[in-house]
């Protein structure tokens, strides 16, 4: 069977700034592929560019063949504006590092979640938005969700924003899920929560899910693949076990050197990693 969604040689520029060199990957209905790297690496310019949300000013080549629920491939990279915001929600969703910033302030959260509904199904009536919003919440464990429907972003803590967020990315049980460091803004008993139920909630729809993320440890816990990038370009990729106890690359074995751990010499220092 052909990957869901298949990376060919993609380039991405800024201006004069090489940010993606050349990167090649797929990813199968229902896997899960961790993407390492530290900032900068060209890790989330590279996932921003299969729904199309890079900035206009960024200039792409190469191919981003989407198999979705059709038979045939599409090229995201020539497909117009139209067709990718009818696939981005519906069958391609996003999950933000930044839960305590990518809410509205301002808007009570049942009033979001049900903006999710009403932008792939117009016709549907408040009342269905709102029952479908509560579904969504109850899902990912949001107590008493019909009882805070009302409340705004700022009554929740940082882990509940960051599931109210998956909520609102799964709410149309999309076939690609890319999470961008979904877990970095949280403090380290909320992430084991959030990766449990990414992981959860994974497995229950079949999700294909892109996890980015810095830390190979967190990528270990959640992805059967991983990919490793430097300064945009992929330097190494295999199984998750093979990558975290026999990695081959330098860059990889200073990634994991950079982690201190409970066995790591408190009389040495840690591995660095060298500019480009």
């Amino acid at each position: 069977m052909p990957p869901l969604v298949e990376i060919d040689d993609l380039h991405v520029r800024f201006g004069t700034s090489h940010a993606v060199r050349g990167v090649s990957l797929s990813l199968d209905d229902g896997e899960v592929l961790g993407f390492v790297g530290e900032s900068g690496s060209g890790k989330s310019a590279t996932a921003l560019a299969i729904p199309g949300l890079l900035a206009p000013t960024a200039s792409l080549t190469g191919r981003i063949l989407w198999r979705g629920s059709g038979s045939c491939a599409m090229n995201l990279l020539e497909q117009p504006r139209a067709t990718l915001r009818s696939l981005r929600g519906r069958e391609i969703a996003m999950i933000f590092q930044e839960p305590m910033t990518a809410l509205n302030p301002v808007m009570t959260i049942g009033r979001q979640v049900a903006e999710c509904v009403h932008a792939h199904v117009p016709s549907c009536t408040r009342k269905e938005a709102k029952r479908r919003a509560i579904e969504a919440l109850e899902a990912v464990a949001i107590p008493e969700p019909a009882h805070r429907l009302n409340d705004y972003p700022h009554q929740f803590s940082g882990g509940q924003r960051q599931r109210i967020l998956i909520a609102m990315a799964l709410i149309h049980r999309p076939r690609l899920l890319i999470a961008d460091e979904p877990t970095t803004a949280l403090d380290v008993t909320i992430q084991a929560q959030i990766l449990e139920l990414l992981k959860q909630l994974q497995r229950e729809h079949d999700l294909a899910m892109l996890f980015i993320s810095h830390d190979l440890a967190v990528v270990g816990r959640i992805a059967g693949r991983v990919a490793v990038m430097k300064a945009g370009e992929i330097v190494e990729r295999g199984s998750v076990l093979d990558v975290l106890t026999r990695p081959r690359h330098e860059y990889t074995k200073n990634l994991l050197a950079a982690v201190p751990t409970l066995e790591t010499d408190r009389e040495c220092p840690l591995a660095t990693l060298a500019g480009r």
